[in-house]
């Protein structure tokens, strides 16, 4: 599509005067490198460098292969001099994450609409008109916590009624960069209560629990502050440093692999267990419903990016439980299923073979709490801003996996 110069020249104001009144993070000049690699020697100096915070590393070293890593314009001789010296091949995937981020906002103000659409990311403000206005007999909206700043976290319950069923909960944006988790999770909560009938068969055996924006705090910032954003936003006592990690925070393994102690580290795993309102909130939300009569056999976490369904364990490589035949069968289910919408290809296999060992993630405090079927969905896409253009075929194929969970719940005695 050609553009005018004079809309062009527009468009730069309208991002500048954006960026001004915000105060938004320039990412010009930011490059996004893609590096491989090929020996344990070169796997274990990009774990150093992904541990030690001072870049930010969009994928994780996960084995021989390929990571992406950011660096800013400052840092970029020096990351190249490292990966010279290891003899570590790079390119560069992305060579100015500022157009990426421009070209998101600008599509996000073109899309313009001042209801949720899905054909743009919303404010978290907008997000939560639409879960109070939502009108449905088998829709229960709850806040069921606060953020660190006190923005209210919700749940959407769908039910028909009666005693507590057999329950699937999904939890979305616990990072707060990932938009794409957040909007499908809306995205879902839209089709179930707007096409109710189409799954009454699955409604009439299950209830389905959707907390949709986990971490909204850090949600807004990357709204207003830094888009790139992941952690929460709570203030670390004797630091300058905000937030943590909150997929680092449940208790199940806290402080293991791939975490770190370090409060301007993007990894940090928070002062304790469940020290943010964010993560007690989802905690304490289950624990509660089950203390009513619920049932959960399925818990799902919704991430991007990768194109990954993992499975537990995830805390470390190698070690597995003892269903995970049942739960590997699920998982390859659910990724055909999300195949055959749009061609879509992902992988599945234990979280921490597949990518790396994450203590203190959501999914494995959940198998260890005693939900049977876990996952943690790593969206498509090749980086954290993915065009609101994709937010529908993206949500239609994970809902076509999702429901495969459903109905293995409702088999499930």
């Amino acid at each position: 599509m050609k553009f005018s110069v004079a809309l062009v020249a527009v468009l730069a104001l309208v991002a500048a005067s954006q960026s001004r009144e915000t105060g938004l993070r320039s990412f010009n000049g930011y490059h996004v490198f893609t590096v491989e690699a090929t020996t344990h020697g070169q796997l274990e100096l990009l774990r150093t460098l992904y541990l030690g915070g001072d870049y930010d590393f969009w994928t994780t070293p996960r084995g021989l292969g390929f990571t992406d890593v950011m660096a800013a314009p400052q840092q970029i001789a020096a990351f190249t001099s490292i990966m010279d010296k290891a003899g570590i091949k790079f390119t560069v995937k992305i060579a100015d994450v500022e157009t990426l981020v421009r070209e998101e906002r600008v599509a996000n103000e073109k899309a313009g609409s001042e209801r949720i659409s899905w054909d743009r990311y919303p404010r978290f403000a907008e997000i939560e008109t639409w879960l109070n206005g939502l009108s449905s007999q088998y829709a229960t909206v709850s806040v069921i916590g606060r953020s660190y700043h006190g923005l209210d976290i919700h749940a959407v319950k769908i039910s028909t009624g009666g005693a507590p069923k057999k329950s699937v909960i999904i939890d979305a944006n616990i990072h707060a960069r990932e938009w794409i988790a957040g909007a499908t999770g809306t995205w879902i909560i839209n089709e179930l209560i707007t096409n109710t009938t189409a799954y009454m068969n699955v409604l009439n055996e299950i209830d389905i629990h959707i907390i949709p924006m986990v971490n909204p705090d850090g949600y807004e910032f990357c709204h207003t502050g830094d888009r790139l954003w992941r952690k929460t936003r709570s203030v670390n006592a004797g630091s300058a440093c905000l937030g943590c990690d909150p997929n680092r925070n449940f208790a199940f393994m806290f402080g293991g692999e791939m975490t770190s102690p370090d409060p301007c580290n993007n990894l940090y795993h928070g002062s304790a267990a469940f020290s943010e309102s964010e993560t007690r909130t989802v905690r304490d939300y289950i624990v509660a419903q089950e203390a009513a009569g619920t049932r959960f056999l399925a818990y799902l976490t919704f991430h991007c990016y990768g194109y990954d369904w993992l499975l537990p364990w995830g805390y470390t490589a190698g070690v597995y439980p003892p269903d995970y035949d049942e739960q590997l069968s699920l998982g390859r289910a659910a990724i055909a299923a999300l195949q055959a919408v749009h061609g879509t290809r992902y992988r599945t296999g234990q979280g921490a073979d597949l990518l790396y060992g994450v203590g203190g993630a959501s999914d494995d405090w959940a198998k260890d709490h005693g939900i049977k079927y876990t996952t943690t969905v790593e969206m498509r896409g090749t980086s954290f801003v993915l065009p609101p253009a994709q937010i529908i075929p993206n949500a239609q194929e994970v809902w076509a996996a999702v429901q495969v969970y459903f109905q293995r719940v409702v088999e499930t005695p």
